[in-house]
């Protein structure tokens, strides 16, 4: 389980990290913000959820 767990936060991390350089190439400035902002999210969220499951199943 922990490793399925690893594997989907190293893809949402992947996903989050590939926003940044595609905010940059966007023309659109509110667009180039939402894209960034769902680059922070999704990097916050690969940190999240393995904080939250594994660390509530060792209690």
């Amino acid at each position: 389980m922990s490793a399925l767990i690893a594997i989907v936060c190293m893809i949402v991390f992947a996903a989050g990290i590939a926003c940044y350089p595609l905010a940059f190439h966007l023309d659109n400035d509110m667009l180039s913000l939402l894209v960034f902002t769902a680059g922070v999210l999704l990097n916050s969220l690969a940190f999240y959820i393995p904080w939250q499951i594994v660390g509530h199943s060792r209690k």
